[in-house]
């Protein structure tokens, strides 16, 4: 079965936290829109407050997202510059959320191609990662994501039918347009491991992804589980290292 983005797509929105929301303002309206310029300050945080009818905690919440994710630099006393940008999604691996909701996030918008849901082939590997009872009956959904003309990502999915059945599944990806949203919905996605490298692409690959074969491309493999540490979707993702920047921040350990 094929699944296609398409006008009468529907897609579910849920209510972002107040500072979210006013990240997202200021980026949209004053960044984004190169309404303030690169090498520019932003309005100060009492303006910002006033724009935005928010709060300074709630102003200099959304000021320090902002700039976590390279678009400003906030010097005490000096306010906040905008930085030049490139065109790569920055994506911090201390939150659960996904690629999707990064994109939207950062003002840009995926489109999803190619997608594909069947039975995950007897014969994969994937299958060995989930408990032997739940091995039976595994969904598999791959899909190429697309930035404009550009293909920039390959994801496949896989998620047991003890988790969520295929039919519901096909229905809920079709308003999510993500798997990992239709987990994060129903509450059963509170954690993931991921491991990323660096790989070159062969000829398969060449044909999801805008890579020459032989270039290099990233290959992020992600087990997402639940509260109880149980596996509900095993994910196995390949991006142009040009249209995502992953990062995260390190602590001296304080003990």
């Amino acid at each position: 079965m094929s699944l296609h983005d398409g006008p009468n797509a529907v897609r579910l929105r849920t209510r972002l936290p107040l500072q979210v929301e006013i990240r997202n303002a200021i980026l949209e309206d004053l960044i984004l829109s190169g309404q303030v310029a690169a090498g520019d300050k932003l309005p100060s945080e009492g303006e910002l407050c006033e724009t935005y009818a928010a709060s300074r905690v709630t102003i200099r919440s959304a000021l320090q997202s902002l700039q976590e994710q390279g678009y400003i630099r906030t010097v005490r006393g000096s306010g906040s510059v905008v930085l030049p940008q490139s065109q790569a999604i920055h994506s911090r691996l201390t939150r659960l959320v996904s690629f999707d909701a990064f994109a939207e996030q950062s003002g840009e918008a995926f489109s999803t191609l190619d997608a594909i849901i069947d039975e995950c082939p007897a014969d994969d590997p994937v299958r060995l990662q989930f408990p032997e009872d739940d091995r039976d009956a595994i969904t598999r959904i791959s899909r190429a994501k697309t930035r404009g003309d550009k293909r920039v990502a390959w994801i496949v999915d896989y998620v047991p039918a003890a988790i969520i059945g295929r039919d519901e599944l096909t229905e809920e990806f079709a308003r999510y347009g993500s798997v990992l949203d239709v987990l994060i919905a129903r509450d059963r996605a509170q954690y993931s491991d991921c491991t990323i490298t660096p790989v070159v692409a062969d000829r398969e690959l060449s044909r999801h992804l805008d890579a020459p074969r032989g270039s290099a491309v990233l290959h992020m493999s992600e087990l997402t589980r639940d509260v109880e540490g149980g596996l509900v979707d095993c994910s196995e993702s390949w991006f142009l290292p040009g249209a995502f920047t992953f990062y995260l921040r390190r602590n001296r350990d304080s003990h």
